[in-house]
């Protein structure tokens, strides 16, 4: 604790902008990863240009057990940070009550990302090159521009993921238990899939998927009342894409990037 609140106070620039007060992490700009953990609170993650040591910020906002919303500047009272083995380890403290601690991140786009939901909250993740894992508890996971691949566990929300580009050999794994799951991947992209959507689903498809069985609803916008489980290829197969819901639809879309 006392290495934290060193390195902290030689952190002397704080940045503000628009709610949040923001704290320059440049310090760290040698780690390879980054892995957040949060219980309550709403996390957002963009990736900037790896060279911009000024974007290399962590923006935290607080928000008490009578819904009073604050912008925090002693964030060691709110988040620990420390780093060891080039990982970077950020994590709020235990909340009091149902107070949440929401957090703004603008990290390297290079740098691999790891977040840890534990009760709850949205997700927003933008701009990565090497990759994202996820695990959340309860709310929406939304990503944008990722690259080489993804890795989400969901429990209660659905997942929304765009691809700017994919590792051909690396698998990509989008699960929730509840929600619907939609995918946008290269146009050119070659993946084996596994699809499951086991209550209220259907497929949705602008790739056209090849499998030696009939696939239930797929293009229809019908709720099947039946499990949807299935094998299949785009592109005539490649690494592993599994998409998974237990009670909603899938789609997969060619992205626009």
């Amino acid at each position: 604790m006392k290495t934290i609140k060193y390195i902290l106070s030689i952190l002397s620039v704080v940045y503000y902008q628009n709610t949040f007060s923001q704290i320059d992490l440049s310090v760290y700009k040698h780690v390879e990863r980054i892995h957040v953990t949060s219980y309550w609170g709403n996390i957002n993650a963009v990736g900037t240009f790896s060279g911009n040591e000024k974007e290399f910020t962590l923006g935290v906002t607080h928000t008490n057990n009578s819904n009073i919303t604050k912008r925090v500047d002693d964030v060691i009272n709110y988040v620990s940070i420390e780093e060891k083995n080039k990982i970077l380890y950020i994590e709020t403290r235990l909340p009091s009550g149902f107070e949440s601690i929401n957090l703004d991140l603008k990290i390297p786009e290079d740098i691999l990302l790891e977040i840890k939901l534990i009760r709850g909250g949205e997700i927003f993740v933008d701009n990565f090159n090497n990759g994202v894992e996820i695990n959340s508890l309860n709310g929406s996971v939304k990503l944008d521009r990722i690259g080489e691949y993804a890795i989400v566990n969901a429990t209660n929300g659905e997942i929304v993921a765009n691809f700017k580009h994919l590792n051909k050999n690396k698998p990509v794994s989008l699960i929730t238990m509840n929600g619907g799951v939609t995918i946008e991947l290269p146009e050119n992209c070659r993946r084996e899939l596994r699809l499951i959507s086991r209550k209220n689903g259907y497929i949705e498809s602008d790739f056209k998927i090849e499998s030696s069985q009939k696939i239930a609803n797929l293009n229809k916008k019908k709720y099947s009342k039946e499990a949807i489980i299935s094998t299949a290829k785009i592109n005539g197969g490649g690494a592993l894409l599994f998409l998974s819901t237990e009670n909603g639809p899938i789609a997969i879309k060619k992205s626009k990037i």
